[in-house]
């Protein structure tokens, strides 16, 4: 693994590692300052969970924070709150407040609006302060008893009482380098103050897994558990009118539409039952126009094929000055969820979860 992935040329990168060192000495200086009191973190009146990582986006929080909700709502009653990246309102919003026409991804963001879809009894709030974000979430969610936080392991203010870690498995956040030479939000020597890790997507099989050379390389404590996880795809779904009535027919051709943090892992899965005929890829959290959805028409006329896209995708097409020619397209999205890699390490995190409440 090298950090030839990142698509900065190497000349650039190496130009840009020294703006990298002062980034990452500058935020090693503001966490060493929590840990040691010189500023004051806050901890919840009731238990919170940070789903959280060190790199920017592309690590799957949003299955890993779907699969934490799943082992406490049976008997707990979890909520859940996020800054809402990608947004375009201010503050603090409590989703079950907005009525459901109007609940969008420029509202509460779309990983929250994904969250909500998925968990519409959960409650939900957005807000960047997280400690406030809490309090309040607790008056407008009384019964509330535990908080999940979909990416906030660098909001130190909160004290979380347990900290999940997540890094990919093909850009694990010991190849990185901080930004703007790499993608990381600060030195790898970070995951210190995790409570465990989680190496997400993984691609390789159990037999194929050497647990102490991993512990060892993400620079891991005894005492900090490790986790390995996949990505399980499930039989695309129409989202529709168009794509119910194309449902009825075999899909063969696809055109893939993604704005993620890493499309990769899709794409390998995808190439091995359809032909991708094109992938039209934009940035993560890419917020979609009416001339996107006006080349995608055009494209797909051209080739009479499917879309598929991603659930967080879907989301932002939600808008409502784009679902009347949304709605007119052939559509399925893609859902995943989490597999844990062994059993056994299954079973230990469902405990700790489980336990902290």
């Amino acid at each position: 693994m090298r950090l030839d992935r990142i698509h900065i040329p190497r000349r650039v990168r190496y130009l840009l590692k020294p703006l990298g060192w002062v980034f990452g000495e500058m935020v090693r200086l503001r966490r060493w300052c929590y840990r040691v009191g010189l500023l004051r973190a806050q901890k919840a009146q009731v238990p919170t969970i940070c789903v959280g990582n060190i790199a920017v986006g592309g690590t799957g929080k949003t299955p890993h924070v779907e699969y934490v909700i799943s082992q406490l709502q049976d008997a707990h009653h979890p909520a859940l709150l996020s800054r809402g990246y990608g947004r375009t309102s201010k503050g603090y919003v409590f989703a079950p407040n907005v009525p459901e026409h109007q609940l969008s991804a420029t509202l509460i963001g779309d990983e929250p609006l994904l969250l909500h879809t998925v968990y519409p009894d959960i409650p939900l709030a957005v807000d960047g302060d997280r400690v406030k974000g809490i309090r309040q979430l607790c008056l407008d969610a009384p019964h509330t008893d535990v908080v999940v936080l979909d990416d906030a392991y660098q909001h130190l203010s909160l004290k979380a009482d347990l900290n999940i870690v997540l890094t990919e498995y093909s850009w694990p956040y010991f190849v990185d380098y901080p930004m703007p030479a790499g993608r990381l939000r600060e030195f790898p020597a970070a995951i210190q103050d995790a409570d465990m890790v989680v190496v997400t997507k993984t691609t390789a099989t159990p037999d194929k897994i050497r647990k102490e050379e991993w512990r060892q390389q993400l620079g891991l404590r005894e005492d900090q558990p490790l986790f390995f996880t996949s990505y399980q795809y499930r039989e695309p779904l129409p989202v529709t009118d168009a794509a119910r009535h194309y449902a009825g027919k075999k899909i063969q051709k696809i055109v893939l539409v993604t704005g993620i943090g890493n499309s990769q892992p899709l794409v390998d899965y995808l190439q091995q039952y359809y032909t991708l005929t094109e992938h039209i890829k934009y940035p993560d959290h890419h917020a979609y126009t009416q001339m996107d959805i006006e080349q995608l028409s055009v494209t797909v006329a051209a080739s009479d094929c499917a879309i598929l896209t991603t659930e967080k995708d879907w989301m932002r097409m939600q808008d409502e000055v784009l679902k009347k020619n949304v709605s007119s397209l052939p559509i399925f999205i893609i859902p995943i969820s989490v597999q844990f890699l062994f059993e056994e390490e299954q079973t230990i995190f469902n405990q700790i979860i489980q336990g902290l409440c």
